[in-house]
Formats: structure tokens, sequence, C-alpha cells
């Protein structure tokens, strides 16, 4: 029996709060959503919970701050079925957010937010050993983790993308 793809998913973790208006707006006021949604997202988080639900085993190597909001987007990756245990956690730093306007067209607005602090480059990998997973992913928010783990991941021959 074959087992699942095993594969490292290291980069953004972000609360979107995503929002449907008739159209985008051109300048300053009050506009009213029709609809409106919060989800844990992000770039490589996004990709983990794709690739989970493709039946790949997946891990999230991404950085949060200590607050609720962290705790939230944590949760919500967590209940995806990927592994979240490297997840990092800094001590006073805020999680990331952003506000997505999108209109009927499909046409949208992110406006992002992501602490210096929670976005610092890491010091070393989450782990010693990737050779446990069989493939790299990464996004250009975090990019000194980014750089550690493509570096590890041609060093030991994964495929890294």
């Amino acid at each position: 029996m074959n087992r699942p793809v095993k594969l490292l998913s290291v980069g953004a973790l972000t609360l979107d709060t995503i929002l449907r208006v008739d159209t985008l707006p051109t300048r300053q006021g009050k506009f009213i959503a029709a609809d409106g949604v919060q989800i844990a997202s992000g770039m490589a988080s996004s990709a983990a919970c794709a690739a989970r639900r493709l039946g790949a085993d997946v891990s999230l190597w991404a950085s949060a701050g200590d607050d609720t909001v962290g705790d939230q987007l944590v949760a919500g990756i967590e209940a995806e079925g990927v592994d979240c245990s490297f997840v990092r956690r800094v001590t006073g730093a805020r999680s990331a957010l952003s506000a997505i306007l999108v209109d009927t067209h499909g046409e949208r607005i992110i406006v992002p937010f992501y602490d210096k602090l929670a976005q610092a480059d890491p010091e070393a990998l989450p782990t010693q050993d990737l050779t446990a997973f069989d493939a790299v992913l990464v996004d250009v928010r975090w990019p000194g983790a980014a750089a550690l783990a493509l570096a590890a991941a041609r060093a030991i021959g994964r495929p890294a993308i």
C-alpha cells in the first residue's frame, strides 16, 4: 500500500476577512457588504489545505502572534487536517490580517497587515530532519523561512517549489 505524499508548506498564515460588494470603492466612504466571511488563509496555508484535501500528509511552517487571532488561525488550519505543530507563535506579535473586497465580477482589493515581529527571519528550521518530507512548498510572504527550507530541501535532493 502506498503512503500519502508528505509535504512541508512554508509561509503565510493570515486571517482573511472577505467582503462581497457590488462594486469596488473608487472614493472614500462607508460601503455595505452583501456578504462576508472570515477564514484562516494565506498562500502557504491555502496550498497546505488544498494538498491535504487531495490526500497529502501536510505540515505547515508559518508564524503567528501569541494572540487570539493566532489561536483562531491554527484551529482553522488544524480543522482541515493540516499539522500545525511547526507554526511559530511569537510573544508580543500580532497575527496577520487581511481585508479583501470582492465585487460581482470577481475583481478584488486586498489589504494585508503583517507584523514585522511575527515575520522576523527564523534562526533555524522547525525540524532538523527534512527527509521526513517528500517535497517542500514555499510562498513569498516569509522569505527568511523560505530560504532556509529551500536550501535544506536542495541539500537532500527533495523537490521544492
